[in-house]
């Protein structure tokens, strides 16, 4: 799978191209796609500060949050990341301008976040500004989050979804594979069943983005390990599969 860098930019990195920042971030895992994902604004009004109040409002009522601080865009980026995409014309077109002026649209590309609607076709995304309201915010939101999805089906790139282990699997395992859970459990050091939903939810039992592993069942470490179901499935989607799953995130 191609490594991607891409850097949202608007005016001031204090609205727009934060949140796309967030959105694009949860897109990533949720699709088990492992990009760089950034966001610059093009001038220096909010440098070093926290994005606007109303852009952390409307990603909380999404479950999402921002560790972002703004930060000015500079020509280097143009050296770094893969994709520059500005989050409207005005700040597109002078995009352009920059990388034609400076040779850099040699080493990345430029986009137009709005160009990514659906089914291939334009669409508006408003230019957020800390004086809009709410409701212009929540609406930009759902739209940045379309336009996101279609520039990740327009890289042509392979969704994998990942699946948790269902309860009737790990139930078949500890009834059907074990005679006596507890005492295999202290045997091969595989955890006693009453113990498994805290085996596969904490975070520290992460080995790697393809599973959940606790350590002790890590096969380097123990004589007997779990089912590969046990830690999860990743399974690949085709393109029209990609398609349905993305446009129900």
């Amino acid at each position: 799978m191609t490594f991607k860098k891409l850097l949202f930019v608007c005016m001031g990195n204090s609205c727009g191209s934060p949140m796309a920042e967030v959105i694009m971030q949860n897109l990533m895992v949720k699709t088990s796609l492992y990009w760089e994902v950034d966001s610059a604004g093009l001038r220096t009004w909010n440098t070093g500060r926290r994005p606007n109040k109303r852009c952390l409002q409307i990603l909380r009522e999404h479950g999402l949050r921002s560790d972002h601080f703004c930060r000015q865009f500079t020509v280097n980026d143009f050296l770094y990341f893969d994709y520059v995409v500005a989050m409207d014309e005005a700040v597109y077109k002078e995009l352009l301008l920059w990388a034609g002026e400076n040779r850099a649209d040699k080493h990345c590309q430029v986009l137009l976040l709005s160009s990514f609607g659906k089914n291939g076709l334009p669409t508006y995304i408003d230019s957020l500004s800390p004086t809009h309201k709410l409701k212009i915010f929540r609406s930009a939101y759902y739209r940045i989050k379309e336009c996101c999805k279609q520039l990740i089906l327009s890289q042509k790139v392979d969704i994998v979804k990942y699946e948790l282990p269902s309860t009737e699997d790990d139930d078949l395992y500890y009834s059907g594979k074990e005679k006596a859970p507890q005492e295999s459990a202290r045997a091969n050091h595989v955890p006693d069943a009453s113990q498994k939903s805290s085996i596969f939810l904490l975070p520290t039992d992460i080995r790697s983005p393809g599973g959940l592993m606790s350590s002790s069942t890590d096969p380097s470490n123990s004589k007997t390990s779990m089912p590969s179901y046990s830690q999860g499935v990743q399974r690949k989607l085709c393109q029209k599969c990609g398609q349905k799953f993305l446009a129900a995130l």
